[in-house]
């Protein structure tokens, strides 16, 4: 993790003036964390086939069969923690597999997406809530094979914030304490071409980062 820097001169100057930690946490600028629980470069994937409607259907990830350490965090004075916190990832390329039509271009967009973490003691977790249009992507394919294409992803970024700071604490919480964790992602996905129904998809992660802000 990017190691956060305070000015001594503000910090000293901030304390004198009102012993505050919502002060002395302004002058944190935000953090970013790049590669959050070695997502980068892992699979998003369908545990069951697109249905028609157009298309829609679920990917997941999870590290369970692969915990990993709790995220080291420089020490922060007066017990100051994050209030904001927001996942952000791109798509380095989708395959989509099965024996259903496989386009030239496909339209896709995130509608939802879940975080879970949680260690031996701890759980917590967000939903960007109601199915919404999230991140909108252009999928092109590059590659076709018995079964299978390999497709590439327009740029872009899917991000979802954290809706309160009671639930930011709570991850920060079980991300650099207790031990062991694991993560997962699920995210709903739907696609304009119904082609594709009988398929599953499978995301390939990139450019993974959460970014800590608003610390008090």
């Amino acid at each position: 993790m990017k190691k956060i820097v305070v000015s001594v001169a503000a910090l000293s100057a901030a304390l004198a003036l009102s012993g505050c930690g919502r002060v002395v946490g302004s002058f944190i600028p935000p953090q970013t964390v790049s590669n959050p629980a070695g997502l980068e470069g892992k699979q998003l994937v369908a545990s069951s086939p697109l249905t028609i409607e157009a298309v829609v259907g679920t990917v997941s990830y999870s590290t369970a069969g692969a915990p990993f350490d709790d995220i080291t965090i420089p020490e922060l004075p007066l017990n100051i923690k994050p209030r904001g916190l927001e996942f952000k990832t791109g798509f380095a390329k989708v395959d989509v597999n099965g024996l259903c039509a496989k386009p030239q271009q496909v339209n896709l967009t995130v509608r939802r997406v879940k975080l879970e973490a949680s260690d031996a003691t701890n759980k917590a977790s967000f939903d960007s809530g109601a199915d919404r249009d999230l991140a909108a992507f252009t999928l092109t394919k590059k590659s076709e094979g018995v079964g299978t294409a390999a497709y590439d992803v327009s740029a872009g970024t899917l991000s979802v914030a954290a809706p309160d700071a009671g639930t930011v604490v709570n991850f920060f919480t079980v991300l650099t304490s207790g031990g062991k964790n694991t993560a997962s992602v699920e995210a709903k996905i739907r696609a304009t071409q119904n082609e594709l129904a009988g398929c599953t998809m499978a995301f390939t992660l990139k450019d993974v980062s959460v970014v800590l802000s608003q610390f008090q």
